[in-house]
């Protein structure tokens, strides 16, 4: 299968962006401004400046947003520009989505690959992928449906392989247990959720009290020994 690369130059970042249009025999894929792929670019752009207001146009309004770092997904779209709006208060001034690669495919559907980046420069471990699922309202396509992917801060390697291997392991000795458990799997969340609030968390609680304080004053100092240094720089430029 042959894919067709098409530059785009939007104003999430200062640089092109390629879109990789899946052809079919028994389609015609639109890549006007009416397309998937630029009404996503419309949504990051929206995130990036910081604008609910166009991010209201652009979410249906029976919108599901799934991201897999929360437990549960976010219905309609009052609930999700209010999630989105606390993803945008948290990037601060100088966090932008910037966007790697958008694959559209038929259907009004797109994929996105992407990372954070701060001051033009990427930030580790905040890579993910999104998939996009439009529908047309009117003459503008909106966005229907959501799932991120986001990557883990935690590279377990091999040991995922090792892992893997045992909770499948598991599985087939107990196939009664493991149907139970594939069918109601938040009963067995609930139950982790209840034990570690009442034997774990009143263990650690102190240690991350401490911790908090502790980067607090590492904070401190650290804003102290800036001012200092920019300081004397400038004295001594002058």
């Amino acid at each position: 299968m042959l894919f067709q690369p098409i530059h785009l130059n939007k104003a999430i970042k200062s640089k092109y962006f390629k879109l990789f249009a899946i052809p079919s025999s028994n389609s015609t894929i639109n890549i006007g401004p009416d397309s998937p792929a630029n009404t996503i670019m419309k949504f990051y752009t929206a995130i990036n400046e910081k604008k609910l207001k166009k991010l209201d146009k652009l979410m249906a309004e029976d919108c599901f947003f799934e991201d897999f770092s929360f437990s549960k997904p976010f219905h309609g779209k009052k609930e999700i520009l209010h999630f989105l709006e606390q993803i945008i208060s948290c990037m601060g001034q100088n966090m932008q989505f910037s966007i790697d690669h958008i694959c559209e495919g038929n259907d009004f559907t797109a994929a996105v690959s992407w990372h954070l980046d701060w001051n033009n420069i990427q930030v580790p471990l905040t890579r993910g992928c999104s998939n996009y699922s439009l529908s047309a309202d009117g003459d503008k396509l909106v966005i229907k449906k959501v799932r991120v992917f986001i990557e883990p801060p935690i590279k377990l390697g091999g040991v995922a392989l090792t892992m893997f291997k045992i909770v499948t392991l598991l599985f087939d000795t107990f196939p009664a247990a493991t149907e139970w458990f594939l069918k109601s799997p938040h009963i067995m969340f609930q139950v982790l959720l209840q034990a570690y609030s009442i034997v774990i968390q009143p263990i650690i609680s102190p240690f991350q009290a401490w911790y908090i304080k502790l980067m607090q004053f590492a904070a401190c100092i650290l804003s102290i020994i800036l001012k200092t240094i920019y300081y004397l720089s400038k004295n001594l430029k002058l």
